[in-house]
């Protein structure tokens, strides 16, 4: 029964997969999933701030995804109105290698003294492989699995983000387009390679209970045409600046429980911890993810998708 459990498990996973190409994380609110599928969050903070995070999905699950991130951003120019940012992020996921690096630019467009918006673009290239070599196949002789399949995919996208000091919106493209050297350019990613058009929209908003609880609901969508919408739904209460804990919840996937903790006036960790609802369950014992942020500024008590004082994401 235990392998009948497997085999339905690594098929929903797999269908899961596919159509959901770009990283997943739990702590996405951690400036990582904003940097890295919103090239327009770049420089929001108003100063530099990198942060690393790794993540182990189903754990226990032979081949389960397993994922590393870097990621930085900051303000440039004269002016302060312009960001640039960087991400990395590498994949393991069964016999499949995932490696994208991305370069962001954004260009931040104050409407008044308290409304900013900031348009971003991003390029970089996507990598993979298929180690097939190493598959277990009952066919020997299937030429499906002759060979090892890998190559490179150079991409750009688009981002659009708002915010004052206590909301924040943005929606992007990070997949806009797409060349892959084994077909013809296309601007329709169906016809064009590997990757698919992934679109996402989130928001939130800080509430200030007084002066030493702020209480940080957000919510992150997630639609690709070839599976269901997803939601991550987050609460986060931060207490006196210095300590956030929280919960999330993913449709249809996991509920969740984070924190993050400063270490002295610029470093951060933090951790989450996935409990899957679907039949994974039964062969995982969830989903592990540790982070550590950085900030390159000395009067700063948290790291993150905050800014300074009041402003918060």
């Amino acid at each position: 029964m235990r392998n009948i459990l497997i085999i339905i498990a690594f098929y929903l996973s797999v269908i899961s997969l596919a159509a959901q190409q770009d990283a997943m994380f739990t702590r996405y609110m951690f400036n990582t999933m904003y940097l890295f599928n919103n090239p327009a969050y770049s420089g929001s903070h108003g100063y530099w701030t990198t942060n690393a995070l790794y993540r182990i999905q189903w754990a226990g699950l032979e081949g389960a995804p397993q994922t590393l991130y870097l990621g930085g951003e900051g303000m440039v120019g004269r002016r302060q109105n312009a960001g640039l940012g960087f991400a990395l992020f590498h994949d393991k996921i069964g016999l499949e290698r995932v490696t994208d690096l991305s370069a962001n630019y954004a260009y931040h467009i104050r409407l008044n003294d308290e409304h900013t918006l900031a348009l971003g673009i991003k390029a970089g290239a996507f990598v993979y492989k298929s180690l097939l070599d190493d598959a277990i196949v009952w066919d020997s002789g299937d030429p499906v699995y002759s060979g090892d399949i890998e190559g490179l995919v150079p991409r750009a996208g688009l981002g659009i983000y708002w915010f004052t000091e206590q909301a924040f919106a943005g929606l992007s493209v990070p997949t806009l387009i797409a060349l892959d050297k084994r077909t013809d350019f296309n601007v329709n990613l169906d016809r064009s390679g590997i990757l698919r058009r992934h679109y996402y929209g989130y928001g939130g908003y800080v509430f200030h209970l007084d002066d030493k609880i702020d209480l940080k609901p957000s919510i992150l969508l997630k639609y690709q045409p070839a599976a269901p919408l997803e939601a991550d739904i987050n609460l986060n209460v931060w207490f006196s600046d210095v300590f956030s804990c929280g919960v999330s919840y993913r449709t249809n996937d996991a509920v969740s429980a984070m924190v993050e903790i400063p270490i002295g006036k610029k470093f951060s960790v933090g951790y989450a911890f996935d409990y899957t609802i679907t039949p994974l369950r039964n062969v995982s014992s969830g989903t592990h993810e540790v982070m550590l942020g950085y900030n390159f500024r000395d009067d700063l008590k948290v790291t993150g998708p905050r800014r300074p004082k009041t402003m918060r994401f």
